[in-house]
């Protein structure tokens, strides 16, 4: 990637005023987190600014490249929210085929408009760790039909600001129109449930 590596980062996070910066601060803020995984990550660094360590996982060459610059570690580094150095890795691979990771290791799992990382990537949870979900692609409404995950939270946004709930939970996922929700169903759509109460993300912890 020729130039300034970051400069990908400001295009498609900064300018469009979407780093979600305070989603992953109140997270760091209330949950004991160590190790992240985050498929589909593309150039998403913000993470990295406030979780020690992050496996990251794309194909797209431009993330491969971007992850290989030290001027990314080095955005990390000077911008971390936390004490010690951030520990970047990289996979460049389809996460529904496998991540060479260990299992049952990380303490928290992001899916972001990314499918359904929830099915495939769940195992590399450890027991008590949380996912991360919204409903772009549908993995909420996926995750909300697993018997591995149970519903423990919300993340609400206005503009830039993130406030995360543990409140009313019975409120939300709460089908618009009464359907049959299955896994095939979410896969044959390819996107989220109408839900009566939606929020920005969700929170399931896995059993």
């Amino acid at each position: 990637m020729p130039g300034d590596p970051l400069s990908l980062y400001e295009k498609y996070y900064i300018e469009k005023e979407d780093e979600r910066l305070g989603l992953f601060r109140g997270l760091a803020d209330g949950f004991q987190v160590g190790r992240v995984l985050y498929p589909g990550s593309f150039v998403h660094i913000a993470p990295s600014l406030f979780f020690p360590e992050v496996v990251y996982v794309d194909t797209d060459r431009r993330a491969r490249d971007f992850f290989g610059r030290r001027e990314v570690l080095e955005y990390a580094r000077e911008h971390r929210a936390y004490e010690g150095e951030p520990a970047i890795q990289f996979h460049p691979v389809d996460y529904r085929t496998g991540i060479n990771e260990t299992r049952r290791s990380f303490d928290l799992l992001i899916s972001q408009y990314a499918g359904f990382v929830s099915m495939y990537c769940r195992d590399y949870l450890k027991p008590g760790g949380i996912l991360l979900a919204n409903n772009s692609h549908g993995d909420a409404s996926m995750a909300s039909i697993d018997g591995g995950f149970e519903l423990v939270g919300v993340v609400n946004r206005r503009g830039q600001r993130f406030s995360l709930s543990e409140e009313g939970l019975d409120r939300y996922l709460v089908p618009k129109r009464p359907v049959e929700i299955t896994r095939e169903y979410l896969l044959e759509r390819q996107r989220g449930i109408g839900y009566t109460r939606p929020a920005h993300s969700y929170l399931f912890r896995r059993s």
